[in-house]
């Protein structure tokens, strides 16, 4: 059976609005990271001051066509327009508009969230204990359910149509369930729009306190420091993407394939993961994609910069890949994007693919200072792969409570 296709993407993060805007930024090393304006922050009570915090959109950024099907609550929260916004973005790049679409029901949509539509659920229990107001139309937008059926009734999708949530794998496990979907015959094509704009006082006050952040308030864009012996802690940032993932067509342009996916769950600890349990997630992955690990020609890292995390998923990498593990470039997109919850396969992942595509490594951020314990291929020059073909990348991504990921990407000639 042929791998299905990556054939549209779109994407916001806080480095941009839209594809185009975050690949430039990203070549020119201009991170969106910066201290946070948007909210108050309770400054007596927090330690770390910055985040990765997408643009305010404007209903002018959505498309025309668009805003009439949108209502007022939809309009006023950019969790809703931020899906909208991705979504509409990955069909028009998939060119699925100028393409004749026999039966709506070979079309799905899943929804991959962290945290959900939290500012909406957040400001509705403000609103019910502190000004004793309730709106029915509130609640409603606060369900999970809520924005996948939206999303399908807008885009005209009549196929399977629903939300996954599985912390910060949540967008590679839609992922995967969107490749199942699609080979076992059931849809065409799935549309898989990751979004987490989750960030208001309460939600960053709480990340505080878990003391996990990064405390460098005075260099927020070099804060996120993956793989470096000087690192102290993550950034957390929002984002929105979308996939359409399509069954492989000739004549279908397409920006990837879906080799193989592999997962591994378990946690003895919550917060951190398990060398052994990252190593079956990624000889999974190798296995079902049928590509043997001296095929792999870069590694996308899902270190976040925890000085507790970075280094056991160097060792799992170099149990799989051996002495090979120290020739294989590992770039933590994280670094550049801080780290977007549930949207990471996605809004990390269409980074990753245009690496690929461009056979460009990228120059390592953030990395000031080698830490002994990682033994990985992270410390590289990047001028050292002038000329260097990337046929296949592992993408590697786990999460809070023990979700262990790991996804083979190839060119679609590969």
């Amino acid at each position: 059976m042929q791998p299905n296709q990556i054939t549209g993407i779109g994407l916001i993060t806080a480095a941009g609005v839209g594809c185009a805007e975050n690949y430039r930024n990203f070549t020119a090393r201009n991170p969106g990271i910066c201290t946070v304006t948007r909210f108050e922050l309770p400054t007596a009570k927090v330690k770390t001051n910055f985040a990765g915090l997408i643009k305010n959109l404007s209903n002018e950024s959505l498309p025309t066509e668009l805003l009439p099907m949108l209502n007022e609550d939809d309009l006023a929260q950019d969790y809703v327009k931020a899906a909208v916004y991705v979504t509409a973005e990955a069909i028009k790049d998939a060119g699925l508009a100028d393409r004749e679409v026999s039966d709506p029901r070979r079309t799905g949509l899943i929804v991959a969230s962290s945290l959900g539509n939290f500012l909406n659920v957040s400001e509705l229990v403000k609103d019910y204990f502190m000004k004793e107001l309730y709106k029915i139309t509130s609640l409603i937008h606060g369900m999970n359910s809520y924005l996948p059926s939206r999303l399908g009734s807008m885009f005209g999708v009549a196929g399977p149509c629903y939300f996954v949530s599985s912390s910060c794998t949540s967008a590679l496990n839609a992922i995967l369930q969107a490749d199942t979907l699609i080979k076992s015959g059931v849809v065409d094509r799935m549309l898989v729009c990751a979004v987490d704009v989750c960030l208001e006082t309460g939600t960053y006050h709480l990340w505080n306190k878990i003391r996990v952040l990064s405390h460098r308030n005075d260099s927020p864009q070099t804060a996120c420091r993956p793989y470096c012996k000087t690192r102290d802690g993550i950034v957390v940032s929002e984002a929105a993407g979308c996939f359409v993932i399509e069954r492989a067509e000739p004549a279908t342009r397409s920006h990837a394939t879906i080799k193989g996916i592999g997962m591994a769950n378990g946690a003895s600890d919550f917060l951190k993961p398990s060398p052994e349990l990252l190593e079956a997630a990624i000889r999974e992955a190798l296995a079902t994609a049928q590509t043997p690990s001296d095929e792999i020609d870069f590694i996308a890292g899902s270190a976040s910069g925890s000085p507790h995390c970075d280094h056991f998923e160097s060792e799992a990498v170099c149990r799989v890949f051996g002495e090979r593990a120290k020739k294989i470039p590992v770039f933590p997109y994280k670094s550049f994007l801080g780290s977007t919850f549930g949207t990471q396969a996605i809004s990390e992942g269409a980074l990753a693919i245009r690496s690929m595509n461009g056979n460009l490594v990228p120059e390592p951020f953030n990395i000031f200072e080698p830490d002994e314990r990682v033994k990985a291929n992270v410390y590289y020059n990047a001028s050292d792969y002038a000329g260097y073909e990337i046929n296949k990348i592992l993408f590697i991504n786990y999460g809070f409570a023990g979700n262990h990921m790991a996804m083979v990407l190839g060119k679609c000639d590969s």
